[in-house]
Order: structure tokens, then C-alpha cells, then sequence
């Protein structure tokens, strides 16, 4: 079976590998979303843009709730003064975000601190990855309202809306959606600086968190914003920082 969805200038059929729902899965939020940003590149380089003759969704992968989670799909397409194909395999999974929470005291002395997230990542594989508390974006572009939603269910911290900098706006403006960890996914990543008691902060260093109903097993880790960088490989985390330090040196924060 295979279906034309209208990509730019063209009809662009597309095809799957058997018992894959194509409707459901060319309606994924972010295909969508890839098609426009496909439309607007293809304006933009005129008649030096990559001609995109042929989909092929290979796998289709879905959460517990039935949305999909992640699309795998081959595209054909080749540059037009040569006619040569490009890579064109794609991991699908949309956009995600993540949170440089900055814990702050009134004691001008007492150094910044982080929290990290403690959790099992498989694909690592690791028990107790340390990482910033991140989560998926739902695709209706509310970025601060889903940060918030996430440092709520990994912290257990009520952060609102706009104590909230997406740092990721500030550098890049409206050009680039967020920074790019790899070509098949995005990030906007967040700030948050947040000034709490000493006795606070000391509560949540191995607090117990997340949806224990959705699989979630997290323990939080308190660390000095000085040294994060030596206590973890998070790709959110080291871009996180550099940007932080970025923004600060330019007082944009």
C-alpha cells in the first residue's frame, strides 16, 4: 500500500513495511512538523533543493498509552545537479526539553548547585544515568508549560511558567528550533534559577521521585554547578552549560 503526501512541489509516495498504520503514522506531530521545515528549506534553495522522491516507514514504535513514540523511515532523495542519493535514514522522535535548575541560598558564600536525576537508562546501559530532568515535547509548542510539568513530576518542585528562560530562544531566536544532539532530534533547553533554604536543598538530595506508574524510577542528586561537568556525560547537561556561560558572559541572563 502506499499513499502520496504532498511535500513541497511534489507528491511524495509513501509506503511501510506490513501491519504499520501508514495514515497514523504520516500524522505523527513530528512528520508533520519535518514536512513543513522540508517546504520551507525547499523555498529556500529554489532549484538547488534536494529532490525527495520516495518514503519508506520501516518501524513504528508506541508508548503504553498507544501514541506513537517513534517513527524509523528511509527517504530517497538525491541532489539535483548530480542526481547522487544523501544519507536519508531517519530516527523520528520529535522534540524534547530539559531544565539547568540552579539552586541558589541567601548566603552570598555558598556555591550554586544543580540537581541531577538519577535514573535507569537502558540503552546505555546504565542504572543510575545522571542527567538534567528532561522529558518529551506533546507538539503543541507550550515549551515552558511542559518544562515546568517535567521539573514538577522529577523534582517534586513547583516551578512556574515564567520563572522559566528558555535558553535556547535567547541564543538562536526563531531560526533554529532548539540545538541538535544528532540530526534526528532537537532540544530546548531551559533555565531556572531558584533560591532556596540550605535545609531545603539538603531534603531533596535522594528524594525518591517520578511516576512510578509509567515506569519511573528517579533519585535526585544534588552536585556544585562548578563541577557538574565532571560528574556526568549528558549531552543536555554540557550543551546546558555552555550556554548558560554564554548567556552570562553576554547578559542575556
Amino acid at each position: 500500500m502506499a499513499i502520496h503526501v504532498t511535500i513541497g512541489k511534489n507528491k511524495v509516495p509513501v509506503t511501510a513495511e506490513k501491519d504499520i498504520d501508514l495514515e497514523s503514522a504520516v500524522l505523527f506531530r513530528p512528520f508533520q512538523d519535518w514536512r513543513q521545515a522540508w517546504e520551507s528549506e525547499e523555498k529556500k534553495h529554489g532549484d538547488a533543493a534536494l529532490h525527495l522522491k520516495s518514503i519508506h516507514i520501516q518501524s513504528v514504535d508506541q508508548f503504553s498509552s498507544g501514541k506513537i513514540g517513534f517513527i524509523k523511515f528511509k527517504a530517497d532523495a538525491e541532489l539535483p545537479e548530480s542526481g547522487k542519493s544523501v544519507p536519508g535514514i531517519t530516527f523520528m522522535r520529535g522534540g524534547s526539553i530539559s531544565v539547568l535548575l540552579v539552586l541558589k541560598t541567601e548566603k552570598s558564600n555558598h556555591p550554586d548547585q544543580l540537581i541531577f536525576t538519577l535514573q535507569p537508562r537502558v540503552p546505555v546501559p546504565a542504572f543510575q544515568f545522571p542527567e538534567l530532568p528532561a522529558g518529551m515535547l506533546d507538539g503543541d509548542g507550550q515549551f515552558a508549560g511542559k518544562a515546568a510539568e517535567e521539573i514538577k513530576e522529577e523534582t517534586g518542585l513547583e516551578i512556574k511558567e515564567d520563572e522559566l528562560i528558555d535558553m535556547t530562544e535567547l541564543a538562536y531566536g526563531k531560526e533554529f528550533r532548539g540545538v541538535y544532539p544528532s540530526p534526528d532530534e532537537f532540544l530546548r533547553l531551559f533555565v531556572c534559577e531558584k533560591t532556596l533554604s540550605e535545609k531545603d536543598i539538603k531534603s531533596l538530595e535522594g528524594k525518591l521521585t517520578g511516576l512510578r506508574d509509567h515506569g519511573e524510577s528517579i533519585t535526585l542528586k544534588i552536585v556544585q554547578l562548578q563541577e557538574a561537568w565532571k560528574q556526568s556525560p549528558d549531552a543536555k547537561l554540557l550543551a546546558s552549560l555552555a550556554l548558560y556561560d554564554a548567556l552570562k558572559r553576554e547578559q542575556k541572563l
